[in-house]
């Protein structure tokens, strides 16, 4: 009895029937995703499974290719290049002695000048009078001069009479001969041959004693002008040959003197040296131009030499890589080295013997122990090594 009310209740509600439907088909949602994840979770475990059953290859050791050299036992020159800038010897303003208004100045700027030649005048007329009259005083005074001098040589009027005129003869004379020099002095020649390098004033302006009229450069000779530290003073100082080298003036290897060392340290704490030498005709040479002097000191013989490029620092040490052949592996060994060589080489004085040999590239990016590989030099038939 109570199954047949059930089942017609069944057919009274048939949504029951389409809800228990849903339900049934979510579940089979539920369980094909699980067998798909598991499915897949069990591939990639055999997949790991695998690698680590046969281990992980190991990494290949990294090999640089690196330039080497072999340290030499010879005789070095020692040399230092010094940089600088060409300089004038002397440049001079010109002024004159005496003042008035100026009745001559012809030259401008970039003229050259011989030694006495007249570049500026002032006006005469004033000193042409004063030389006159001076001129009048003392003709006046030296004749009574001479006239009393023969007559106390006889004891005629007393010593002292004479001693009065005598002082003003040499007065009046003085004036005189001091009336001739401002004259003279109104004429203001070149002390020098040299280039007119600047005008201060201009012709007719009337301008006082001392004051500047131009400025004369001497190009004869000419200076170059360097600065050293003070481990360098001593090497300047005993140096055997210096060379002047020019790039924009086409001067390579041009002997020069040692003319001055500054006794005293500049704000920078270097010491000015010039060095001098003469300007002849075939030189391009200008006072501005960048130089720099080679300075040679005395050859010393059985010095160990290496590329510059081999050194390398690390805080107050100083270092080079080793190459050992046998190992195919670079050292790194302290080293002690002079600050000179020739063409770009340093000479060692103590850290490595002759005949080992030296990393001279890519000493920045090596580590101890390292193993690398010495590039092949080409030969002379093969540049490039593309043979």
């Amino acid at each position: 009895m109570i199954k047949k009310v059930y089942l017609r209740a069944e057919r009274l509600h048939p949504f029951s029937n389409f809800k228990a439907n849903i339900t049934k088909l979510e579940n089979f949602k539920r369980m094909k995703f699980k067998t798909i994840f598991l499915v897949l979770a069990a591939a990639l475990f055999a997949f790991t499974g695998c690698n680590s059953s046969t281990g992980e290859e190991p990494q290949a050791e990294t090999i640089k290719n690196v330039k080497i050299e072999t340290v030499t036992d010879a005789d070095t020159q020692n040399l230092m290049t010094l940089n600088g800038k060409i300089k004038e010897k002397s440049l001079t303003s010109l002024s004159f002695r005496v003042g008035g208004p100026l009745f001559k100045l012809d030259v401008k700027q970039g003229d050259y000048v011989k030694q006495g030649d007249v570049i500026a005048e002032i006006d005469k007329r004033d000193y042409k009078l004063q030389i006159e009259t001076t001129k009048a005083q003392f003709e006046q005074t030296e004749g009574e001069y001479k006239r009393y001098k023969q007559l106390v040589e006889q004891d005629k009027i007393p010593e002292n009479t004479f001693e009065k005129i005598k002082s003003g003869y040499l007065m009046t004379k003085t004036a005189y001969e001091n009336a001739q020099n401002q004259l003279r002095d109104t004429e203001l020649k070149a002390p020098f041959s040299g280039y007119i390098y600047e005008k201060f004033v201009e012709n007719f302006q009337t301008v006082g004693a001392g004051t500047p009229i131009v400025s004369i450069i001497d190009n004869s000779h000419l200076e170059a002008v360097v600065s050293v530290s003070e481990s360098q003073l001593q090497r300047v100082n005993n140096a055997k040959e210096s060379y002047l080298n020019v790039a924009n003036a086409g001067i390579s290897q041009l002997p020069v003197k040692l003319f001055s060392v500054s006794e005293k340290a500049m704000q920078d704490g270097l010491y000015e040296v010039k060095f001098s030498f003469e300007n002849k005709n075939n030189l391009k040479v200008a006072p501005g131009m960048t130089a720099n002097v080679t300075v040679y000191n005395s050859a010393e013989e059985n010095q160990l030499s290496v590329a510059a490029s081999a050194v390398f620092h690390e805080k107050t040490s100083t270092y080079v890589w080793v190459f050992n052949p046998s190992t195919n592996k670079v050292e790194k060994r302290e080293v002690k080295i002079a600050l000179d060589g020739n063409q770009g080489r340093v000479n060692i004085v103590r850290g490595v013997n002759n005949g080992e040999q030296v990393v001279t590239a890519g000493v920045h990016f090596l580590v101890e122990g390292q193993k690398v590989q010495p590039i092949k030099t080409p030969s002379v038939t093969n540049i490039g090594g593309l043979l």
